[in-house]
């Protein structure tokens, strides 16, 4: 049975994650971004608001090499806006590379406010809860690009 995902809840549930796992596919795009990872997620609180994810783990390319990986991403919740924002941290927690905002639109899913456009490059995400599990898919699409990146996090 699913539960109401509202933003306290979200928050909650994303302060338990431990682990990750995650498909990336690239369409037509010839970046080689195909793979599936998986690693181990350590929580860091900052503020009330914010918490920040130092993800790393192994991923392997769908040719079957294998690479380790690190990331440090920033979830911040704005509580009047009923509002979840994601950053990617890889120039530091003073230079954040934002990605998109979330809002519920269903008891338990999110979405992209709307797409973030980076250069020629629109970010969106949806997260949802799905038999317990929280599950992040996010897109980028351009000129060069059509990826989608489908992260499942585990508590």
């Amino acid at each position: 049975m699913n539960t109401n995902l509202d933003l306290p809840t979200l928050w909650n549930r994303l302060a338990a994650v431990t682990s990750l796992t995650f498909t990336a596919q690239s369409f037509d795009s010839g970046s080689g971004w195909n793979g599936t990872g998986k690693g181990t997620v350590e929580i860091e609180h900052s503020t009330p608001e914010s918490m920040l994810f130092h993800e790393s783990g192994l991923w392997t390319q769908q040719a079957g090499k294998e690479l380790h990986f690190t990331n440090v991403y920033r979830w911040s919740a704005y509580p009047d806006q009923k509002r979840l924002r994601l950053e990617h941290l890889r120039f530091g927690t003073m230079h954040p590379v934002y990605l998109f905002e979330l809002q519920q639109i269903t008891a338990t899913r999110w979405e992209s406010v709307e797409p973030h456009v980076c250069r020629e490059d629109l970010y969106s995400a949806n997260l949802s809860l799905e038999n317990a599990l929280l599950s992040l898919d996010w897109t980028v699409k351009g000129a060069t690009k059509n990826e989608r990146i489908s992260y499942v996090y585990v508590e």
